[in-house]
């Protein structure tokens, strides 16, 4: 088979798959372009724009950069103590939780992963479960489970600025599953005040299908012969500055069980991070 019908066959396979498997249309495609793989150079621009090769100058240079990045002149936090309503974490939660989460993830600083629960099936979701009533009922969790590693992915070829890096966290799952089953509990709640034009995050919603949608109207227009004016807003590190008395004021408008939201603010305040490099 040559080449150019090799790609059609594969061309026609995604388009089946994006709806139904779109895991395996991801596959198809980067077995189509290709992995591009970007290796750091081992060096870092410090502010004066010197270049730094020491890696303990390397560590303090993006220590500098990440706490700027989430520096937020927020509130001291206050640990919500009052027993505050909240139904128990059950393990059908816990089971559903792990089913939506992604594998083949990277593990956090305590190396357990989401396939090591499922692999000790019964027995490991029940331990989960009631290790995770635990810190449900406390507001707290561990340092070792609310701790991340961040990790430094270089954008484009040769970058030694630290913006030109898209810095990833690794989490620990355990803390991943107690925040899905939160998330799956205040859906109900959030969704209503989601906007229809909101994309990505929602059901139904991805980037395929504003592509799909955007590519409709280009099409309809062309066959009309009208102009159509795109406006592309990209707001510089727009998640990792979000303010979080903020989060925590709409939540408390949406009224949200007490405890649900004292495990949200106890992560975003008692949060730590390290630097691998």
């Amino acid at each position: 088979m040559s080449k150019e019908n090799w790609i059609n066959e594969k061309c026609k396979e995604i388009e089946q798959q994006r709806k139904h498997a779109p895991q395996t249309m991801y596959s198809n495609i980067e077995e189509i372009i290709g992995k591009r793989t970007l290796l750091s150079t081992g060096c870092l621009k410090a502010m004066n724009g010197d270049i730094i090769i020491d890696k303990e100058k390397i560590l303090e240079r993006w220590a500098d950069y990440i706490r700027e990045l989430f520096k937020d002149d927020r509130k001291d936090h206050n640990v919500m103590k009052n027993n505050f309503p909240g139904p128990p974490i059950m393990k059908e939660e816990v089971e559903t939780a792990i089913k939506k989460m992604k594998h083949g993830k990277a593990t956090g600083p305590d190396n357990i992963s989401v396939e090591l629960i499922e692999a000790l099936e019964d027995f490991g979701i029940g331990k989960a479960t009631h290790l995770l009533n635990e810190f449900y009922d406390k507001g707290q969790i561990p340092t070792d489970l609310s701790k991340s590693i961040f990790i430094a992915l270089p954008k484009k070829p040769g970058a030694t600025e630290c913006e030109l890096h898209r810095t990833i966290s690794l989490m620990s799952h355990i803390t991943k599953i107690l925040l899905k089953i939160i998330m799956l509990r205040i859906r109900n709640k959030i969704t209503l005040e989601i906007a229809e034009e909101q994309c990505r995050f929602v059901e139904d919603k991805g980037t395929s299908s504003s592509i799909y949608i955007l590519r409709t109207l280009i099409e309809r227009a062309l066959e009309v012969q009208k102009d159509v004016y795109l406006c592309f807003i990209d707001y510089t590190k727009a998640f990792d500055r979000v303010r979080h008395d903020e989060i925590v004021t709409q939540l408390k408008q949406l009224n949200i069980d007490g405890k649900d939201l004292r495990i949200i603010k106890t992560m975003y305040w008692e949060q730590t991070a390290a630097m691998r490099i």
